[in-house]
């Protein structure tokens, strides 16, 4: 069972992420990755925490490309040279993730905030380093849609995650409206408790 208390993510983030791109830049659609090779692209776009870098170019998901098109950032366009809309992104990601849309509501609500994040090992689990003048606040951060049955044992484990990496663990509920919810899990406790099997859920809902 764990302990949590509700905590607002908010305020600007990394004083990089806080300047606003004014370029538009074009990337190319291979497999389920956009890749940009604009030199002036790859360098404004890693900087604010966009991608991986590959050779000299730079390698975006389809979630960071979905968000970056939906700004009016970044173009993107297929194999043949025929640009992509967002309509079309997301139904592309929807085909590979089925909760592509739900992953990008909470990337978005971060991006907006002037926050770089970064993907988790767990497809719904982002990274997020938030730089605060002397100080940095490193959490990891899991989406949760509203009614999801997690067991305890997943729950455990995520929150191991957290710690084996220095992290505070944050659930990122998303209601059936789409609004989010964060709320920081402060501690597991398991003294005293009973076992429980895998079949054992705890089921997320919303609060307030």
């Amino acid at each position: 069972m764990a302990e949590s208390r509700e905590e607002r993510i908010t305020g600007k983030g990394n004083d990089v992420a806080e300047e606003p791109l004014r370029e538009v830049f074009t990337g190319e659609l291979r497999g389920v990755d956009i890749i940009v090779c604009d030199r002036e692209g790859v360098t404004q776009l890693y900087r604010r925490g966009y991608g991986f870098t590959e050779g000299e170019c730079l390698k975006l998901s389809l979630l960071e490309a979905a968000y970056l098109l939906y700004r009016g950032l970044l173009t993107v366009k297929d194999s043949s040279g025929k640009e992509l809309n967002f309509e079309e992104l997301l139904r592309l990601g929807g085909e590979y993730d089925p909760e592509f849309w739900t992953r990008l509501n909470v990337y978005t609500d971060l991006r907006n905030r002037a926050l770089v994040v970064m993907p988790g090992v767990h497809n719904l689990e982002f990274l997020l380093d938030w730089k605060r003048k002397t100080k940095t606040k490193r959490y990891l951060i899991r989406v949760v849609k509203e009614g999801t049955r997690l067991s305890f044992r997943e729950f455990e484990e995520m929150f191991r995650r957290a710690l084996e990496s220095d992290r505070e663990l944050v659930m990122a509920i998303v209601d059936k409206e789409g609004v989010i919810s964060y709320y920081i899990v402060e501690g597991v406790l398991r003294e005293g408790l009973p076992e429980f099997e895998d079949s054992d859920e705890v089921q997320v809902e919303q609060e307030g």
